[in-house]
C-alpha cells in the first residue's frame, strides 16, 4: 500500500517506505540517496537503520528528490525535528505542531473534498494547461495510480505532478484509496458558452501539433484538408460528425481503460 507523508510521524518509517515501492524493491536507492543529499552511502545507512540524522540541510535536497510539494516538505522537516528534538519539552511541543498540521490537512480536505461545482478561479486553473485534464483521466488506468508512475510517462517532476495531484484532490476530481489515486465523483464539464472553452481546445490542439514530431503516423490519426463545398452540404457533415462523436463517445464509455488518448476534429467555415 503506497502511504503519503502525512501517514508517518517517523521519517525514516517514511523514507523506508517509499525506498520499498522503488522498483526491485528499492535496490540502489540508497545510492541515490546517498548522492542526492551528497553524503557517503554509509551515512544513509546509519540514519535509516541506526541513531544518526539528516541534517536540515540534507532534509531539504530529499525534499526535493522525493519530489515533494511545499506541505509535504514542511511535514518532512517538522518530523526530523522531532526526531531530532534533544528534550522531552521541546519533543512534545514538536509533536503538538504534528498533530496540529495533521488536524488542519483533514479539515481542509474534508471542506473542499465536498464541492458540488468547480468555481470560475478553479476552472481557470483547471484549464490553464492540458496536463491537469490529462493526469485527471490518466489515474483512472492502474499502471498510472502513482505520482512516480505518471511523472515518468508524462515527463514531468514529481513535485509538479504532486501539486497537481493535490488540486485534483481538492476537487474531488481524483481521489486516494489502497490502490493509489483514483477518479473522484466529481466531474468538470466546459460548455461551448465559457470564457474557457478557447483555452482547452488550444491546449489540445497544441499537443496535436506536438504529436507530429513524434512521427507515428501509422498508429496515430492526422488529417487536414481546404475544401470547398455547399453551405447545405457543409450543415449534412456537421450533421455526420456530431452522430459520429455521440456514437464515439459510447464506446469509449464502455471501453477498458488501457492508454490515454487525445481525440480532437475541426471542421469550420474560413
Amino acid at each position: 500500500m503506497n502511504k503519503d507523508i502525512f501517514s508517518f510521524k517517523d521519517y525514516k518509517a517514511y523514507i523506508n517506505h517509499k525506498i520499498l515501492l522503488l522498483p526491485k524493491g528499492g535496490r540502489g536507492a540508497r545510492i541515490a540517496l546517498a548522492k542526492a543529499i551528497s553524503s557517503p552511502v554509509s551515512h544513509i545507512s546509519q540514519v535509516l537503520n541506526g541513531n544518526s540524522h539528516l541534517s536540515y540541510e540534507q532534509a531539504e535536497a530529499m525534499n526535493e528528490f522525493l519530489g515533494h510539494t511545499e506541505e509535504e516538505a514542511d511535514f518532512f522537516l517538522l518530523l526530523i525535528q522531532y526526531a531530532r528534538a534533544g528534550s522531552t519539552a521541546l519533543s512534545k511541543r514538536l509533536h503538538q505542531q504534528i498533530l496540529r498540521a495533521l488536524q488542519k490537512r483533514t479539515l481542509l480536505k474534508d471542506r473542499l473534498g465536498v464541492k458540488t461545482e468547480i468555481s470560475s478561479a478553479d476552472q481557470a486553473t483547471f484549464y490553464s494547461s492540458w496536463i491537469y485534464g490529462a493526469i485527471h483521466v490518466m489515474v483512472s488506468i492502474p499502471k498510472f495510480q502513482t505520482r512516480e508512475a505518471i511523472a515518468a510517462y508524462l515527463g514531468l517532476t514529481l513535485k509538479h505532478v504532486g501539486e497537481i495531484l493535490e488540486f485534483l484532490m481538492s476537487l474531488g476530481l481524483v481521489i486516494k484509496d489502497s490502490s493509489g489515486y483514483v477518479i473522484g465523483k466529481s466531474r468538470i464539464h466546459l460548455g461551448n458558452d465559457s470564457p474557457m472553452i478557447s483555452k482547452f481546445h488550444t491546449n489540445w490542439r497544441m499537443k496535436a501539433i506536438q504529436s507530429f514530431e513524434k512521427e507515428d503516423f501509422k498508429n496515430n490519426l492526422h488529417y487536414s484538408s481546404v475544401v470547398t463545398l455547399s453551405d447545405n452540404d457543409f450543415l449534412k457533415i456537421k450533421s455526420l460528425l456530431v452522430n459520429y462523436i455521440a456514437e464515439i463517445k459510447t464506446i469509449i464509455k464502455d471501453s477498458k481503460e488501457e492508454g490515454v488518448h487525445s481525440f480532437s476534429i475541426d471542421f469550420f467555415k474560413m
